[in-house]
């Protein structure tokens, strides 16, 4: 089907209104229901265009909605997944919840991340069940909840059989398809020692000295052989010392201490190489003391996929993406991300997957925080191009 005529229909006024309106609607961690709101809005905002709706409790209170407009049977079937909560905002945000566009930006929080692409996809929905557009695949808009505290939404899909050919999620790229990120994993380490009066250490075994001698051989030892593993797009593997705690009292020596380390892991490593790293090196710093013990444990993931995605370039669903918008007259880039995203829950389920979002995430999370109008628009001409492509589409 030839776009253009489509194109020409999209409306910027409507569109910036359907993401301000979820901008509006607060939806983190410490708001009571979290998403409860947000989630009732999309779902009501689709139903009432005549798309089918199923609203899927995740947890007591917490929906994903899932949208869909039928095809004939005689497509692939398509997935748009955007989640529908944010972080909560910053100190120096005055007006979080209050959309505003200066200078060719829309401002407040998750403009970004990620309620931009969210409005941008029920933009999309509508627009085709507005014009009365006939798909021969199937078209879903899954709206997930808790993708920022541990994908909780796309996994729960994934864990209940929601499967589709294939699946874009919209995180913010700058419009570049992104077919690789890193995997996340959270690890603590925990040293105990033999306390006594801190005027006499060396009667003691000081865990905070062994846990700051671990941090020195990790760097000396472990940091190097990362920076030499490489992952297409995104680089090298990376780790992160985020929280020291130890000690009880100042004239204690302290007889425990915990480190917690972000490791960003690639393809090629394992969660098993990961954990055993770290824990020969801790071992080997305890094992100079007879006071001293050491146990590594992996605190994320805990049974759930937070591994890496690496979409081949010469993929089907890569080269479908591609020829796609360069049809439609888009800009073709590809890109890796540092970051997580659902996309690796919906590969590592079957699903193959790309990363393509409007905003850029060095907004993400921050005070200033927003989302190019144009970049909205050109979201809208991305999706509709992929649907084009994938599903199938005509004029009814």
């Amino acid at each position: 089907m030839d776009l253009s005529t489509v194109f020409e229909c999209i409306d910027q006024k409507e569109l910036t209104e359907t993401v301000g309106s979820l901008i509006r609607i607060p939806s983190h961690l410490e708001v009571p229901d979290q998403e409860k709101e947000v989630s009732a809005f999309v779902a009501q905002a689709l139903n009432s265009c005549g798309i089918a709706v199923e609203e899927q409790e995740v947890t007591e209170g917490r929906k994903n909605v899932i949208a869909k407009i039928g095809g004939n049977g005689a497509g692939k079937s398509l997935t748009l997944n955007g989640h529908i909560d944010t972080v909560p905002p910053g100190e120096g945000m005055k007006q979080p919840y209050v959309p505003e566009i200066r200078d060719g930006r829309l401002y407040g929080r998750g403009s970004c991340d990620m309620k931009g692409a969210v409005g941008a996809m029920m933009y999309v929905l509508r627009l085709i069940k507005e014009r009365g557009i006939s798909l021969e695949g199937d078209l879903f808009f899954t709206a997930v909840v808790g993708e920022e505290t541990g994908g909780t939404g796309t996994r729960y899909l994934t864990e209940h059989g929601f499967r589709t050919d294939f699946a874009v999620v919209g995180e913010p790229t700058d419009l570049k398809i992104v077919t690789s990120h890193k995997g996340v994993c959270n690890i603590k380490v925990t040293v105990r020692g033999r306390s006594c009066h801190g005027s006499v250490p060396e009667q003691g075994s000081n865990a905070i000295v062994a846990v700051s001698d671990i941090i020195q051989e990790i760097k000396k030892q472990l940091l190097p052989k990362l920076k030499k593993r490489t992952q297409e797009h995104v680089g090298s593997a990376t780790m992160n010392f985020g929280m020291v705690e130890g000690g009880t009292k100042i004239n204690m020596v302290a007889d425990r201490c915990t480190l917690q380390i972000d490791r960003r892991w690639i393809e090629g490593e394992t969660l098993d190489m990961v954990k055993s790293e770290v824990e020969d090196i801790a071992k080997s710093v305890c094992d100079r003391d007879d006071g001293l013990s050491s146990e590594v444990q992996i605190v994320l993931p805990e049974g759930a996929y937070f591994g890496p995605l690496l979409v081949p370039g010469d993929h089907e669903f890569t080269k479908t993406v591609t020829a796609a918008l360069k049809e439609n007259g888009m800009q073709i880039s590809f890109a890796g991300m540092q970051g997580w995203t659902d996309a690796a829950t919906l590969f590592h389920s079957g699903v193959p997957v790309v990363v393509l979002g409007p905003g850029s995430i060095r907004q993400a999370h921050t005070d200033d925080e927003y989302v190019e109008v144009g970049h909205l628009v050109d979201a809208v001409k991305c999706y509709l191009s992929i649907i084009n492509e994938v599903c199938g589409m005509s004029e009814g």
